[in-house]
């Protein structure tokens, strides 16, 4: 699903996009999992990691537009993460980059 514009709101692929709660939801739903929510909620359904310790499939949070979790993605490797923004769609990010830009709420997992 990379390239998909951002959609607010957007929870599959029949959106037309994902927002970034929505592509974790959709992406874990594949094999299983409820991650069914807003960042908040998932953030809240998720345990921290250590950042020597993340691996992929890891799920990375940042405060954007509001206090709290309110922007996540999954943790692909080598610094990298996978997430729908409104500037880029569905696209990889760097996690510095954006440590640079946001809050950064930490890595955390199932």
């Amino acid at each position: 699903y990379l390239g998909r514009p951002y959609v607010w709101g957007g929870r599959t692929p029949a959106a037309g996009g994902f927002d970034c709660s929505g592509l974790l939801e959709y992406a874990f739903a594949q094999v299983g999992m409820d991650m069914y929510g807003t960042a908040q909620s998932q953030y809240n359904k998720t345990k921290p990691v250590p950042e020597d310790q993340i691996k992929p499939g890891d799920f990375v949070f940042f405060s954007t537009y509001k206090p709290g979790a309110s922007h996540v993605g999954m943790y692909v490797g080598n610094g990298q993460f996978i997430n729908a923004n409104s500037s880029g769609g569905t696209s990889y990010s760097s996690v510095e980059e954006w440590k640079k830009l946001y809050p950064f709420l930490g890595f955390r997992r199932i």
